[in-house]
């Protein structure tokens, strides 16, 4: 198999062409069977909701992160002890990667009701919207759009993980390979390490501690790596979803007799086309406040995760620059740095678009709906008491925001740069 099949295959698979978009059938199950798989591994079980084997993974998770947060902190002293700021800033970088392991699997176990009541509520969405003609393709291309973000990150965490190992292999294979005694190489491990009174480089001990740094690849893809796609599937949804209500302001009075507004309240044709009207802004109504109330619980799920990402981004970032900008000066360039880097930048625009995004297609609700037709026809007349009310509720902002946190938006994340680079500037003078 050549590497442009791989790539074709990829991009098939990102794509969905062997999907079938007009199939009668599209669930939020067979369109996203992902969402399911990666709750399953944060040990939320769709068939057996109280399986004690859902705790096997976060359980040996957090005990792996918990040993290696030991080491690291042992790590970070030796470096400070010896001077060797290059080690201690590599290491603190991973200890914070290691903290958000505790907070992703706490937030989604403490919160299991919310998750599947969550769920629940998309796939009625599916069900639903789908069933809609005008609405479906829209709807569609946005759920693909969603897939093709999603997996566009796990392929991204996926080759950072790899890159991580193979690179290591790669060198140990030079080792192996075309070193010569009196170059006197130390064989190489992903990340750095420091054992008191015994040499971390000697059989067994290598191994044993190879081992270990792979299976923390894999605990660390299996909690952060998810937690950031997770967040981005449920936030876009709603997202979408008000894409759906722009739709339904826009064909609020659109295939209904206008001469009826003339009848009598009693007449049936008036009835019938009260009760239309009433049922297309109720579905408006339903929509936008299932917004509201969704965007909350997913903040609640992952409110923890979101303080600790706005506190301590800034100081990673820095940290990652820092140690990019000090292998540089001696003449290195690691590209797996800059590759952490790259992705510590993404982690922190990713939620803070998103929050920008849904407070600024929220408030165009208000506008669309004032500007949705009502004073060029005398239907408005059977729903203005409603319009009014909708549009004095589009004014309250929908905001991604959490105790102890600002309000996510690209302002924040200016912010924290900004904060990150002063950081930058002040280790750079130090040094």
């Amino acid at each position: 198999m050549t590497v442009l099949t791989i790539f074709r295959d990829i991009k098939s698979f990102v794509n969905k062409d062997g999907y079938d978009f007009e199939r009668p059938d599209v669930t939020l199950q067979n369109f996203h069977p992902q969402l399911e798989i990666f709750f399953a591994i944060k040990g939320i079980f769709f068939n057996n909701h109280r399986s004690m084997k859902r705790f096997i993974w976060p359980a040996l998770s957090a005990f792996m992160a918990s040993a290696a947060t030991g080491f690291e902190l042992m790590f970070i002293w030796r470096a400070m002890t010896i001077k060797d700021y290059a080690m201690a800033t590599e290491s603190f970088v991973y200890l914070m990667i290691l903290g958000s392991v505790y907070l992703v699997y706490y937030g989604v176990l403490s919160n299991r009701t919310t998750i599947l009541t969550l769920l629940g509520k998309m796939s009625e969405d599916f069900r639903c919207i789908c069933n809609l003609a005008s609405y479906r393709k829209r709807f569609i291309d946005g759920q693909l759009l969603i897939w093709r973000l999603t997996m566009s990150w796990g392929i991204f965490v996926t080759v950072v993980a790899i890159l991580y190992v193979l690179n290591t292999l790669l060198l140990l294979l030079y080792q192996y390979l075309f070193a010569t005694l009196d170059e006197h190489y130390v064989r190489p491990l992903m990340f750095p390490v420091w054992l008191p009174h015994d040499d971390p480089y000697r059989t067994p001990n290598y191994e044993m501690i190879m081992i270990f740094q792979v299976a923390l690849i894999l605990v660390a893809m299996a909690s952060f790596g998810l937690y950031v796609p997770l967040s981005l599937h449920l936030f876009m949804h709603y997202y979408k979803l008000l894409d759906m209500i722009m739709i339904a302001i826009d064909e609020l009075f659109v295939g209904l007799d206008w001469s009826v507004v003339t009848l009598h309240v009693t007449d049936q044709r008036r009835v019938d086309v009260k009760t239309e009207l009433r049922k297309r802004m109720g579905r408006i109504v339903r929509w936008h406040q299932s917004v509201f109330d969704s965007v909350e619980a997913i903040t609640s799920i992952y409110g923890a995760m979101l303080v600790y990402q706005v506190m301590f981004s800034s100081v990673i970032i820095c940290l990652l620059a820092y140690q990019i900008a000090i292998q540089m000066s001696e003449g290195k360039f690691n590209y797996l740095f800059v590759i952490l880097f790259f992705g510590a930048v993404l982690q922190l625009w990713i939620p803070c678009c998103i929050g920008t995004l849904l407070q600024t297609k929220a408030l165009a609700l208000g506008e669309r709906c004032f500007y949705s037709g009502w004073y060029d026809t005398p239907l408005s007349q059977l729903v203005r008491q409603d319009l009014l009310i909708f549009i004095m509720r589009t004014q309250v902002p929908v905001v991604i925001k959490f105790i102890g946190i600002p309000e996510l938006e690209l302002h924040t994340f200016s912010s924290i740069m900004s904060t990150a680079y002063s950081y930058f500037n002040m280790l750079r003078q130090y040094n």
